[in-house]
């Protein structure tokens, strides 16, 4: 019995010896706000963790894709009293759910140079057979090549010369793929650990 516990507290010493993804967290975007003094669901940036707050006392009701401050600092806090913690995806509201992959698509869309750098630049062969474009929805083997030829040398500078290099909705699409791995952790690769979540 007393063997059990020990082997229980170690396994809580091991859990937490790893460093909590939330911690060095400055901002997120919200994705739902039903009610004033409600708990806020945003998700922060740029790792893209779905987390709960809880607001101060009196705080406004926070509209979909406002960006708010909820680092270590409380003096800048003017929004967010706690974090609450991680948010169950299957326990969201539908309004957060249908939020979410549009308040992902604007955060793509305000850091291009993360994103159209670190990904659309550099993508390249996962392996033999699969290239890293053909992660997003509607793009298979063929269509990878194509954007990979229009890429060349020099790469893109923004999104509008992607997808119209592409004809794709560049941003969409990478949104969509963050929001397919959100929602099940057992899909590889995964492009938010690549490219978001490597320091954790």
């Amino acid at each position: 019995m007393r063997n059990d516990h020990r082997g229980g507290q170690r396994r809580n010493n091991q859990r937490s010896d790893k460093p909590d993804p939330l911690l060095k967290v400055e901002w997120c975007r919200v994705i739902d706000h039903p009610e004033s003094d409600g708990v806020i669901v945003v998700v922060t940036e740029p790792a893209l963790h779905v987390i709960r707050l809880r607001p101060k006392s009196g705080a406004d009701l926070q509209m979909v894709g406002a960006r708010i401050y909820m680092g270590i600092d409380h003096s800048k806090r003017e929004v967010v009293q706690d974090i609450l913690g991680f948010a169950r995806i299957r326990d969201l509201s539908n309004a957060a759910a249908t939020e979410l992959p549009v308040v992902i698509q604007q955060m793509i869309e305000d850091s291009p140079e993360v994103f159209i750098q670190q990904f659309f630049n550099r993508a390249g062969n996962l392996s033999l057979k699969m290239h890293a474009f053909e992660l997003l929805s509607g793009v298979g083997n063929k269509k990878a090549m194509e954007m990979v030829a229009k890429r060349g040398r020099a790469g893109w500078e923004n999104f509008s010369q992607l997808d119209e290099d592409c004809n794709i909705a560049a941003s969409e699409l990478l949104a969509k793929r963050f929001v397919s791995e959100i929602q099940d952790r057992s899909l590889e690769p995964r492009l938010l650990d690549l490219l978001l979540r490597q320091e954790e």
